[in-house]
């Protein structure tokens, strides 16, 4: 792998420097805002598995279809890693994106998970999240389409009341989109109806008072009826999104396995259920839904899958694996992106070069590449329960500041053995002794 320094001129010097510091604080990257911004400045071995799915399915199928992937690695194979750089070139494709950890969400409620992806929802080139941010831009896009028309304003009305012309799973979408976005093109008119359409596009239907589900002809949602109505609503705001500029939604679903393995009876039932309506396509009444879904898991699961055979035979792969060409094979293995140790010491180069232009540091770079290099061997070879890239970064980036501030030196095995073992030590209690003034 190469150890040319990578060009950081057209990337944000404060997202740089955010980004340093929390992957030397926590070796874990940045808030998701700004992580695909920056992701380049330490990911390595990616490129060629990202061309394929944005070929086949970014450019391609998912324009018109849904297609969901299992990415399955063992503990410090770089899922989350895998996933925020799909995003990013998610969004270089114009495509929404949502990225979501599992480890409170329960994969069976399609009502509460519906809520926690539009809360996430992402437009590219926005800072924003959110159906406000998504109706916005749909509106600003008609309103654009509408400007050479004779009338303008009448032709805005006709673009916007033709969505009920459009099929949509859910039977109220396009009723409900039309109110709001009415409402954005003047706020001083139908606030009632506009900032309950909001919150019930937002997935919180339960807010609705009974005067605002009349103006808005929309029934209570009922329990037996709340998986169907999250189900139909994402397909519908997935099919919507044409209409704010991009081609689809990119859903990025992280740490699945925090929901499966830890789920009994019912909830298991459930959890496996929705995962089967995942890999399917939707259903013809639901149409041809743009939507490109990766859920990230560890191989644990797979006793689990097996109890549901519908299930287990969508995720099972058929002929070639996805590292071995096949581009629609079920599942990606990440265990096989390349070797551990390989993969270290090139995101050790990179992490340097990041580091001396954050810090502005002069390192010696031979030196600094052969400690990364024996870092790196000693990480791998660790058997430890924290994830080897978050354990390698962490030390890494910290021996780097050790070094800006008192020099540089070569490092030995036993050395650097102590630091990764600190570093350890460091990550476990932090995650294991929870923090009375955390608020995430």
């Amino acid at each position: 792998m190469s150890d040319s320094v990578f060009p950081f001129a057209s990337l944000s010097p404060d997202d740089l420097s955010d980004a340093w510091i929390n992957l030397a604080a926590t070796g874990t990257p940045p808030a998701t805002e700004i992580a695909g911004r920056v992701l380049p400045a330490w990911s390595v071995g990616l490129d060629d598995w990202l061309d394929r799915l944005a070929s086949v399915y970014l450019r391609d199928y998912c324009r018109r279809n849904t297609h969901f992937k299992l990415a399955v690695g063992p503990y410090g194979a770089g899922k989350t890693h895998f996933l925020l750089a799909l995003e990013a070139r998610s969004t270089e494709e114009n495509w929404a994106t949502a990225y979501l950890q599992c480890r409170d969400i329960s994969l069976g409620d399609w009502f509460g998970l519906y809520e926690r992806i539009v809360r996430a929802l992402q437009l590219p080139n926005s800072d924003r999240k959110g159906i406000r941010a998504v109706a916005h831009a749909a509106l600003e896009s008609m309103r654009a389409k509408a400007a050479t028309a004779p009338d303008p304003e009448y032709t805005l009305t006709f673009l916007i009341e033709a969505l009920e012309d459009e099929d949509w799973a859910h039977p109220a979408f396009a009723r409900v989109m039309i109110a709001l976005l009415q409402h954005l093109r003047d706020p001083l008119t139908d606030k009632l109806q506009g900032d309950a359409a909001l919150r019930w596009l937002q997935g919180q239907p339960d807010t609705l008072t009974t005067k605002e589900r009349q103006s808005l002809h929309l029934q209570v949602v009922k329990t037996n009826d709340r998986v169907e109505h999250g189900r139909t609503l994402l397909f519908s705001l997935s099919k919507f999104l044409r209409h704010a500029g991009v081609y689809g939604l990119a859903l990025l679903l992280d740490e699945i396995d925090t929901i499966i393995l830890s789920a009994r009876g019912g909830a298991l039932e459930r959890a496996l259920v929705s995962m089967r309506v995942m890999m399917d396509a939707p259903d013809a009444r639901m149409g041809r839904v743009p939507l490109f879904g990766v859920l990230a898991t560890v191989p644990d699961i797979a006793e689990k899958l097996q109890r549901y055979q519908a299930l287990a035979s969508r995720v099972s792969v058929v002929g070639d694996p996805f590292h071995k060409g096949n581009n629609n094979a079920s599942q990606i293995d990440l265990s096989e992106l390349g070797d551990q140790k390989e993969v270290l010491r090139a995101i050790g180069v990179k992490l340097l070069s990041l580091g001396m232009h954050v810090h502005n540091w002069h390192f010696d770079r031979q030196l600094q590449i052969e400690n990364a290099v024996l870092l790196a061997n000693i990480t791998a070879s660790r058997i430890l329960e924290v994830n080897a890239r978050r354990l390698f970064v962490k030390t890494w980036c910290g021996l780097l500041e050790r070094q800006g501030a008192v020099g540089e030196m070569k490092y030995s095995a036993e050395e650097l053995a102590k630091l990764v073992q600190g570093a350890f030590d460091g990550i476990r209690s932090a995650d294991q002794i929870p923090n009375k003034c955390d608020i995430g």
